[in-house]
């Protein structure tokens, strides 16, 4: 501080020793002391505030992106997926047109390769195909239910509860 500052702030101006040869004050090395401690604590301060906007920083910065080498390598393995797939569906379809099954049934089999996957479908379209020949009888003792009761064959029903459920099913006669 020069003197012009210090008179200002109404301190008494201090003369350098080499200023006033005749006028020698002792420093003050108390006030020279807390001076420089408040200027440290200012500056350690300052150094706390960066040091917590850096690391703000630093959390709100998140994941960096993914390098190139990152970026290609999930690239080539999206790519090899999609050929899969595709070469699964081409072998999916010209499997079901052979064997003649639909190609949702052709999907859902775990063969891998042309053969195992033709074999399985073979097994199915087997089972699934049509036994032709005469239509199947029911078993014997079995009562065949008509198509639909008359009103006269339902009025004639004895149990009281079941005369009423088909009268209830049949609504449609008692009109």
């Amino acid at each position: 501080m020069d003197n012009a500052t210090q008179a200002q702030d109404g301190q008494q101006p201090q003369t350098d020793p080499q200023q006033g040869a005749g006028e020698a004050q002792p420093k003050d090395y108390k006030a020279l002391y807390e001076e420089a401690v408040k200027e440290s604590r200012k500056w350690e301060k300052r150094s706390k505030d960066n040091l917590a906007q850096l690391n703000d920083l630093k959390d709100s910065k998140g994941k960096p992106d993914p390098t190139i080498e990152e970026r290609i390598a999930a690239l080539e393995k999206e790519n090899g997926d999609l050929k899969a797939a595709s070469a699964r569906a081409a072998l999916v379809d010209s499997v079901a047109k052979a064997t003649g099954l639909d190609r949702a049934i052709v999907a859902t089999l775990s063969g891998a390769d042309e053969e195992s996957l033709t074999e399985q479908a073979e097994a199915i379209a087997a089972i699934a195909k049509s036994q032709g020949g005469a239509p199947l009888v029911p078993e014997a003792g079995i009562k065949q239910k008509p198509g639909k009761p008359s009103k006269k064959e339902i009025l004639g029903i004895e149990d009281k509860k079941e005369r009423m459920a088909a009268i209830a099913a049949n609504i449609d006669l008692f009109k």
